[in-house]
């Protein structure tokens, strides 16, 4: 095997002593030389290879070497939590005869640690099996354990299973379990003992918790607490305060962890009212102080306490109020929840079924048993009944599901004795959100489509019935008026998010019986009232009533009298077939969903709604599905569920769940992606938040690195002497020396090893070795590291970095690599993970080194010109600086005059017409003249859209369409790519994918039809892509689905945000679009002796893509030859006949001619411009350059033309794309630059 080659040192990061270690050592889990000398790790390495030891099986050899030499310090921490977890592996082995699986192995490292965390996991993972032997291994170490469990039931198998392990090991521990039934002498005896802290491990429901604390429990502290289903805990919200309290916290605590939530609460309340008011702003300070002090407290407490361990498992609700939070402020972790759209579901529609009833039996013989059947609420009740006769006189067994008829029929359909159950397809019905049957439910039927409908009356008056008009009416109304609606909509929204559904109703019940409630539900109740009000007004209009008629999505009609409204109910539906398909030890399981078409208006507005939801959603006719396969499919993963279920593992599937550690730079990308799993658990370990998720295949947690953790060191030694500017010449090769970025608390600037800032000399700095201790601490708990940093040579060298200073602590490296942050993108990143790209990484390694010492040694030779420290130089800033001094020395010179003659229609812009006499002269005889339509030369033209955007041509038309600047443009961008709105922006790329164009046609196809889609993919081959969208949703659209909570960004976006995704929308939707087709003309004018010819576009025939983005052209009025033009005016302007550049001019020229790249291209201007070598014009934001940057231009390109030519900067940026093809070897680009530098230096 290819042992690593050393590229580079990195300071203070020996796994041993934290000393400095070539990467080398790194990879190969070894320390420092000073820790362990070459000729021991040499032997080492080679018993690692020949004896094909495993990575933890050579860690351990490397610490019992490091003990032996007496040089053991820090890299226990690298192996203890495996020795530790060594004796809990074996344990659990001869418990249930296999050793713990890969997330078991992380839950058991943290418990292990002391930390108290929430269990996100499928079913099947063995959550339960892991609490009953995690209490018995610490009940055997002398700690408490508590299990309390949702259900009775579940107390007794959970007994029966932990009494039959402990007597197979012989454990010798003292079980109580309050099992229903218990005798009462038994149940006394039991009271004694749990009162006098007579026992090891205690097992009961979370309802006896709430009943028996303050009788039994209150006084005792438990060292771990397993709560198996939050939900069934969090029903009695008290729970939260008996769970605390039992694991050492007292009342006292509790009220501070309270006071400290309803402190931060009201921080982003006074932050609102703070900028209007100095009162508010006062009081503002004084709580940021309180929390500050609170946190101080809480956490002198907890250090005080040291609390036992709660594990929490997964909610399937959304857990609310004040006391959910206290986990986070005293236990450091939030319980999250599971998402309903995570989804592997094939969504099928039987259109223009005649009969329902026996379309439904068609498809329940087709797919057999396991079926939920759901009736829409308009068929009502009697129709599910009828639907139960007409299947059970045909043999399907089958019966109704209801909340007044509720019996056997859930646990008859588990034992098979049912084939089918019908139930109403409601929101809150309890086919629909109360069953998780993954091993026995295979798909679901919809007899007609599910559905509000109602008529406009104030009994009918649900808050989600208003809402969802509303949203639909929003569509058909414009200006401000569309405004209110958004604004209402928005406000309802977040009430429905923010209120249980027990109140919901209670205002539901309030509006009907025309009933006023007061306090806050009193001002959510007006809120609804007027909304319903609202709707009742738009309905009445008749131009509304006309564009509803014509509407393919919404059902209004007219009975008796009365206006009837039916829209599709698509939350029902998501929840609903979401029973098919669950999330399990193996992925997420097929389903499939049936959906008989009783409405095909209706159908088509839930179509629509479920694209918005789920962006991958593929609906298709029952003719086109393969259901043999698809059958295939359903129950070869309803077999697996129930072999993993009953604990007979198919040998290929062993361990198939994963835990990994995701690295990205941003928190807001680790909060987007983490969101496409459901609402995340979160960790907090020092100031850091850690996300965690189940994907089916991963437990994963997902953590920021804040960009970059490393950078060429400043320490003063290695600046020249030892080294040049941070990089080592050791024999022959070139080694950078990295450490640790700190970056100043006082004025923000960035800087390596030294020990204060350079610039502001404040020895108050963050160290980001922070970030990488507890990187390498979430890293020992988990069995992979993946990388998943940007898409590109900078994202691959960050990846690295971490990657290299990581690799002791881990087992196993992979690099993902998405181009946008969705879902889909994502999963599929994660079912390709490799290896990262060492080519890249050197690229990278020499792109650094170049801007470091070319970039240093000319900055020093200006600052020592000019004698000002704070000027700066750099090989492509240079060349890029000279264009804009040369553009500006032609517009100077380049003086004229212009007239601007209005004309009947047109206006013309002339520089050639002779002047007699004076201006003044000409403009008069000009007013008085008239242009006369020489000739007119019509032709037809085909117009092909532009291509989509890459990074230079959004920052060009960002700066002269919405006058950004180019680093303004990158800094929304980069939100828009964080947040899944659209692909990387850094690109040079137009290729679209088969993904894009599927995007395309979907908005292309409902807003204009099929006939104007034409895809076309632009660029061929490559990973990158253009910049677009990842929805097919313009800006109108996405804010409306971000105010209604459907999209849910994990930053709000700006109005400038906004204005840039549109710019993207278009310009990539009119890229899929037919050309548009036009009558040109060249068209020649005369007045008097003077001629001007001028085309442009007389008609546009077809207007093709100019629908979504106008044609850049002149467009000409109606013009007959020997027609006459008067003129309306005249002006006179002396001006350059050229522009001055603009920020987006600027890049792409540096585009065209190869300097810089889209990573770069927005920092270099920039750069000149916080160097205050240029500076940009108020009003129309043009590039003016200074006279120091001009005095640096002409001192750099005159003392140091070779080094800062454009050619030569050029050729490098050749180069460095010659080492990422593996044409050139990175060491010999570096040994050019070396005497490059060496002769500046000299």
């Amino acid at each position: 095997m290819k042992l690593p080659t050393v590229r580079a040192i990195f300071r203070r990061a020996c796994p041993n002593c934290g000393g400095e270690i070539t990467d080398e050592r790194l990879w190969l889990m070894l320390p420092c030389e000073r820790c362990l000398p070459p000729d021991e790790a040499e032997k080492l390495v080679k018993l690692y290879y020949s004896s094909k030891l495993t990575p933890l099986e050579f860690k351990l050899e490397v610490f019992r070497k490091l003990k032996e030499l007496g040089n053991l310090k820090d890299y226990r921490k690298v192996v203890e939590l495996d020795i530790l977890l060594k004796e809990l592996d074996e344990l659990f082995e001869k418990a249930i005869g296999s050793k713990l699986w890969s997330a078991q192995r992380t839950w058991a490292k943290r418990v292990l640690e002391g930390r108290s965390f929430a269990i996100i996991a499928p079913t099947g993972v063995g959550k339960t099996m892991f609490g009953i032997v995690a209490s018995l291994y610490l009940a055997l170490k002398g700690k408490r354990c508590y299990m309390v469990l949702p259900t009775s039931l579940l107390v007794k198998q959970v007994y029966e299973r932990m009494r039959t392990i402990a007597e197979k090991l012989k454990i010798d521990v003292n079980i109580i379990a309050y099992l229903s039934g218990l005798s009462k002498s038994v149940r006394k005896e039991y009271d004694e003992k749990v009162k006098q802290g007579d026992f090891n491990i205690l097992i009961t429901t979370s309802q006896f918790l709430a009943r028996n604390f303050d009788s039994l429990l209150k006084g005792l502290r438990f060292d771990f607490i397993f709560v198996d289903d939050v939900d069934a805990l969090l029903k009695s919200s008290r729970n939260i305060d008996r769970v605390l309290m039992l694991l050492g916290f007292t009342e006292e605590h509790i009220q501070l962890g309270l006071e400290l939530i309803r402190l931060k609460r009201r921080v982003p309340y006074l932050l609102t009212l703070a900028k209007k008011s100095e009162e508010y702003a006062k009081e503002l300070e004084e709580v940021r102080n309180k929390i500050v002090v609170l946190k101080d407290k809480l956490k002198s407490i907890i250090d005080e306490v040291k609390p036992g361990v709660l594990i929490v498992s997964s909610a399937t609700g959304r857990p609310r109020g004040l006391r959910v939070r206290l986990f986070r402020e005293l236990l450091n972790f939030e319980a999250g929840s599971r998402s309903e759209l995570i989804r592997n579901i094939q969504d099928i529609y039987v259109p223009g079924a005649k009969d329902l009833l026996k379309a439904t039996l068609d498809i329940i013989k087709l797919f057999g048993t396991g079926a939920l059947v759901f009736v829409p609420l308009d068929k009502g009740v009697a129709f599910a009944e009828k639907v139960k006769e007409y299947l059970v006189s045909n043999g399907i067994r089958a019966d109704v599901v209801t909340a007044t008829k509720k019996k056997d029929q859930i646990e008859r359909f588990i034992a098979g004795e049912l084939d089918v159950l019908i139930g109403m397809a409601t929101y809150y019905g309890l086919l629909v959100r109360g069953l998780d049957l993954p091993q026995r439910i295979r798909y679901a039927v919809f007899v007609g489509v599910p559905k509000f409908r109602f008529f406009l009356d104030i009994t009918e008056a649900q808050p989600f019935r208003i809402v969802s008009l509303l949203t639909d009416l929003r569509d058909y109304v414009e200006g401000k008026e569309k405004e209110e609606v958004d604004r209402i909509v928005g406000l309802m929204m977040r009430y429905l998010r923010e209120l249980p559904p027990s109140r919901i109703q209670e205002i539901s019940e309030a509006i009907s019986k025309r009933t006023k409630l007061s306090g806050r539900l009193g001002k959510v109740q007006e809120l609804f009232e007027y909304g319903f009000r609202k709707v009742q007004e738009l309905l009445k209009r008749e131009d509304i009533r006309k564009k509803l008629i014509e509407s393919p999505y919404i059902l209004v009609e007219e009975v008796e009298d009365k206006l009837r409204v039916t829209v599709p109910d698509v939350m029902t539906y998501i929840q609903a077939s979401g029973r098919t398909s669950r999330m399990f030890a193996g992925g997420i399981s097929k389903g499939a969903s049936i959906v008989i078409v009783d409405n095909p208006k209706v159908f088509e507005g839930l179509v629509r709604k479920t694209r918005w939801f789920i962006e991958d959603i593929s609906w298709k006719p029952i003719e086109e599905v393969n259901v043999k396969k698809l059958i295939e499919e359903i129950d070869r993963d309803r077999d697996l569920i129930r072999k993993i279920m009953e604990g007979k593992i198919p040998k290929e599937y062993y361990d198939p769940v994963k835990s990994a550690l995701l690295i990205v730079e941003s928190p807001s990308k680790a909060r987007t992606i983490a969101s496409f799993f459901g609402r995340p658990s979160i960790r907090r370990i020092g100031r850091y938040a850690v996300y965690e998720v189940s994907t089916g295949r991963y437990v994963l947690s997902i953590m920021a690195s804040g960009g970059h953790i490393f950078d060429l060191t400043m320490d003063p030694e290695l600046m020249k002497g030892k080294g040049l500017y941070g990089v080592l010449l050791i024999g022959d090769r070139f080694i950078p020396v990295y450490d640790t970025i700190r970056r100043c608390r006082v004025c923000g600037e960035q800087f390596v090893s030294l020990d204060e800032c350079p610039y502001c000399k404040s020895k108050d700095y963050f160290d980001k070795a922070e970030i990488l201790d507890i990187i390498r601490s979430i890293a020992r708990e988990v069995d992979i590291l993946l990388i998943g940093t940007d898409p590109d040579t900078e994202g691959e060298k960050i990846g690295w970095d971490i990657a290299t200073v990581v690799r002791p602590f881990t087992n196993e490296i992979r690099r993902i690599e998405f181009h946008e942050i969705t879902k889909r993108a994502i999963t599929n990143a994660l079912l390709s993970p490799r290896d990262i790209s060492e080519r890249l990484v050197e690229s990278q390694i020499v792109r650094r080194i170049e801007d470091r010492w070319i970039g240093f040694a000319l900055s020093e030779k200006v600052q020592k010109k000019f004698g000002r420290r704070t000027l700066s130089a750099g090989r492509v800033q240079t060349p890029v600086l000279g264009w804009i001094i040369q553009r500006y020395n032609e517009y100077r010179k380049d003086i004229r005059d212009f007239f601007y003659i209005d004309l009947e229609g047109l206006q013309l812009i002339v520089d050639d017409y002779p002047i007699k006499e004076s201006v003044k002269k000409t403009i008069e005889e000009l007013k008085e003249s008239v242009f006369v339509v020489e000739s007119i030369e019509e032709y037809e033209a085909e117009i092909t859209p532009p291509a989509p955007f890459t990074t230079d041509q959004l920052l060009y038309e960002a700066s002269n369409r919405l006058g950004m600047s180019a680093s303004q443009a990158m800094m929304l961008a980069q939100d828009l790519f964080e947040l899944g709105l659209i692909t990387y922006h850094r690109t040079d790329s137009t290729r679209v994918s088969s993904v894009g164009r599927m995007i395309a046609h979907e908005y292309i196809k409902e807003k204009y039809g099929e006939e104007l889609f034409q895809g076309r993919e632009w660029g061929k081959g490559g990973a990158h892509e253009c910049i677009r969208p990842t929805r097919p949703f313009d800006s109108d659209k996405l804010s409306q689905l971000i105010r209604e909570g459907i999209l849910r960004t994990t930053k709000p976006l700006t109005y400038n945000h906004y204005r840039l995704y549109e710019l993207i929308f278009r310009r990539f939707m009119a890229s899929q679009m037919k050309p548009a087709k036009v009558i040109r003309a060249k068209v020649k004018l005369r007045c008097k002796d003077y001629v001007k010819e001028i085309d442009g576009i007389f008609k546009i025939e077809y207007k093709g893509f100019s629908l979504e983005y106008p044609i850049q052209d002149l467009m000409l009025p109606p013009l007959k030859e020997g027609q006459e033009l008067k003129v309306l005016n005249v002006r006179h302007v002396k001006r350059p006949s050229i522009t001055l550049y603009s920020q987006g001019e600027v890049v792409e020229l540096m585009r065209k001619r190869r300097i810089g790249r889209p990573s770069t291209y927005a920092k270099i201007v920039s750069t000149l411009i916080e160097r205050r070598y240029v500076t940009e014009s108020k009003k129309r934001k043009r590039l003016i350059p200074t006279k120091l940057g001009i005095e640096v231009y002409d001192y750099l390109s005159r003392e140091y033309k070779d080094l800062v030519s454009e050619d030569r900067t050029r050729l490098l940026e050749e180069l460095m794309d010659a080492i990422e093809e593996g044409l050139k070897d990175y060491q010999d680009v570096i040994r050019q630059l070396y005497l490059e530098v060496t002769d500046i230096i000299d």
